[in-house]
């Protein structure tokens, strides 16, 4: 279920989390490319807004992530529905956010209730920084998920023999 691992590869996309009021220096220091990427898709680093960024082989070079004007660690749940299947990393963050609670935040965020369709194995997956304790995230995110899954699943598929 959680999308959280620990092999840090070094091929991850970097994951830049940025506050509205941040967004213009950090393009700045950029290539013309992604500055001009930016302002045609009208990135402003609102709460949630995502901006994947091509490279010059039509790959992708890197996301940008609004935190809008102020944030906390459960912005990041939108993160994994907006993602394209890969492997990312979070490049930067806001020092009052930790690692652990962006890892959370993205594993409870991955969250599908998918019982009755076909399962995709193509999802966005977040390389944890060293210090997570990956097997915690996935724990929590694994019971968050069962809980889940009794609450979405219809009466005639669950019940009391079922639970």
């Amino acid at each position: 279920m959680s999308e959280v691992v620990v092999d840090h590869a070094e091929d991850a996309v970097p994951v830049h989390a940025l506050y509205e009021k941040d967004v213009p220096g950090f393009l700045d220091g950029r290539q013309a490319f992604v500055k001009a990427f930016a302002e045609l898709s009208d990135f402003k680093g609102k709460a949630g807004q995502v901006l994947v960024t091509p490279n010059t082989e039509g790959g992708i070079d890197r996301v940008l992530f609004g935190l809008g004007d102020r944030a906390d660690a459960q912005t990041f749940r939108a993160l994994a529905a907006k993602l394209p299947a890969g492997e990312y990393r979070i490049a930067s963050a806001p020092a009052e956010i930790s690692p652990e609670q962006i890892a959370l935040a993205f594993a409870l965020g991955s969250y599908r209730f998918d019982r009755y369709k076909k399962k995709k194995d193509d999802r966005p997956r977040l390389v944890a920084a060293e210090q997570v304790d990956v097997a915690e995230v996935r724990s929590i995110a694994h019971a968050c998920a069962l809980a889940r899954d009794m609450v979405n699943t219809p009466p005639n598929d669950m019940g009391p023999l079922q639970i």
